[in-house]
């Protein structure tokens, strides 16, 4: 059976300080058999985790889902730090696999920023949830993107990272034992920003503030990104109503030239008369559609956030140009990224 490494190694490998660990009064015996208990329990957490994966693939609009078991280590890693965090609070062999929630994690990834709605439709009435969902939002979204959240009684967290996404707990019980799952739902450029940020930063960088303020504004970017993605997505469907009702208009004008030629082949007219309206019918099927071009486009009444979007402002960078390796602006303030 796969074994906790020792005691003092553990701590120098996830930077946990001795005292502070001592003043958990945690006993490293009991977190070895949670370890090992808990490897045990890798392959149902495994088929639970599969079971999510194969729902949330179900719902059109998610581009793609990604799943992972957390790993033996980071487990007692978790309870060690929340220990620490909270002295009050007690995670045994008994409780562990309820107290820690994102013991299986699933990122549920989609293209347009409106399309979570499907997907938290799909995830309410699917499973179970534990708490509220948790939407984590940056300064400057609009009040009409966070109504919505609010309406469907989601808790509203301003993230001071910038960072968007939206957090499930949910139930999961492939057998009698229930297991609890956290599933991400984001965006695919929230996605990207949030794994260049980690890579870069994690785990020992997270207070480069060069780095820092170098990510904010690729997150600034990002959010730009998923507003203009939702921006074309409407202009698209704009275009295309646009289009079917020219396409309209030509067919029913060409229906109406057919019964005209048919009534007119019916009438006894002298040939002048017939070669006028003859000539007017050629005229007509000739006819310049050009004034189509002045067709008022569909409003969009979901699209009034585009008028009262504030566009994002980028901080001046004229910093760099005299940037001595050792040398910072004293303006640059990082907050600290928690530990996961």
């Amino acid at each position: 059976m796969k074994q906790l490494i020792n005691q003092k190694d553990f701590l120098i490998k996830y930077n946990i300080e001795v005292k502070d660990f001592e003043k958990t009064t945690l006993k490293w015996a009991d977190l070895q058999v949670i370890f090992q208990n808990y490897c045990t329990e890798i392959p149902k957490l495994e088929a639970s985790a599969i079971y999510i994966f194969n729902n949330l693939m179900k719902t059109n609009n998610v581009h793609s889902v990604r799943y992972r078991i957390k790993h033996e280590e980071h487990v007692i890693e978790k309870i060690i730090r929340k220990r620490i965090n909270n002295p009050a609070k007690i995670i045994t062999l008994e409780n562990y696999k309820t107290e820690l929630t994102d013991l299986i994690g699933l990122r549920a990834i989609h293209l347009f920023k409106e399309d979570w709605l499907s997907i938290h439709d799909l995830i309410t009435t699917t499973w179970d949830l534990k708490e509220k969902p948790v939407v984590n939002y940056r300064d400057g979204d609009s009040v009409e993107y966070l109504k919505k959240f609010e309406e469907l009684d989601c808790d509203i967290k301003e993230h001071e990272f910038g960072y968007r996404s939206i957090h499930y707990i949910v139930e999961s019980k492939p057998a009698k034992r229930t297991y609890f799952a956290e599933i991400q739902v984001r965006t695919i450029f929230e996605e990207a920003w949030s794994e260049i940020d980690h890579t870069i930063r994690y785990p020992y960088d997270q207070d480069n503030p060069l780095f820092g303020r170098f990510l904010l504004i690729l997150n600034r970017l990002a959010g730009s990104a998923d507003e203009m993605g939702t921006f074309i997505k409407y202009l698209k469907i704009d275009l295309q109503q646009k289009e079917d009702k020219h396409l309209q208009i030509i067919s029913e004008k060409d229906k109406l030239i057919k019964e005209l030629e048919s009534k007119i082949k019916q009438l006894k007219l002298k040939a002048p008369d017939l070669q006028f309206l003859t000539d007017g019918l050629e005229k007509l099927k000739l006819s310049d559609m050009s004034w189509m071009d002045n067709y008022k486009p569909i409003e969009l009444s979901d699209m009034s956030w585009i008028d009262k979007y504030k566009p994002i402002e980028l901080p001046d960078m004229s910093w760099l140009q005299n940037l001595n390796s050792t040398e910072l602006p004293k303006n640059i303030i990082i907050p600290k990224k928690d530990n996961k």
